[in-house]
């Protein structure tokens, strides 16, 4: 084969073709992984229960979904709480309550309560093992739909406040 400039103009414009759909094919691979892993958090106060708390207690909820989406790390920090008994994710948007769908920390309110937590209270990982309620037997993807949705919510149950004494959307 006689190669001439336009044989080389061709085959280097089809090398060059091939390198750029490879790189947008591994930028869309690189940019899948980042969106599947994703943050949320929940700021939790007493004004946000359903109705309202008075309380000096406070907190904040945070969660990073893992990159494969099957799997929702989650940390929970409060301050001046004291006699916590539970922690859940909970179905429902500001303003209405709802089921729990996700147990943080002792979810059957069986455990004794704690003292005055000022701090990390818990932390770990939820599956789709771990969901209850109407979430149970479904996929996390239905939990992180509905948190997308706004319609979960972190709840802190306390002997004082049964139903809750602090609460925020996850958002």
């Amino acid at each position: 084969m006689l190669r001439t400039k336009s044989n080389t103009v061709l085959i280097l414009s089809t090398f060059a073709a091939a390198l750029l759909i490879l790189g947008v094919a591994a930028a869309g691979l690189l940019n899948s992984a980042y969106a599947q892993q994703q943050k949320f958090s929940a700021k939790l106060s007493g004004s946000n229960e359903v109705p309202s708390v008075n309380t000096a207690g406070s907190g904040v909820a945070d969660f990073q979904l893992s990159a494969d989406g099957k799997s929702l790390d989650y940390q929970v920090n409060l301050t001046k709480m004291n006699s916590v008994m539970a922690v859940h994710i909970h179905s429902g948007k500001e303003g209405q309550t709802g089921d729990p769908v996700a147990g943080l920390f002792n979810p059957s309110m069986s455990g004794p309560p704690t003292g005055l937590v000022n701090g990390q209270l818990t932390k770990g990982t939820i599956t789709s093992a771990g969901l209850v309620g109407s979430l149970a037997g479904k996929q996390m993807s239905d939990l992180v739909n509905l948190i997308k949705s706004g319609g979960a919510y972190v709840n802190v149950h306390t002997t004082t406040n049964q139903n809750g004494e602090i609460r925020g959307q996850i958002s």
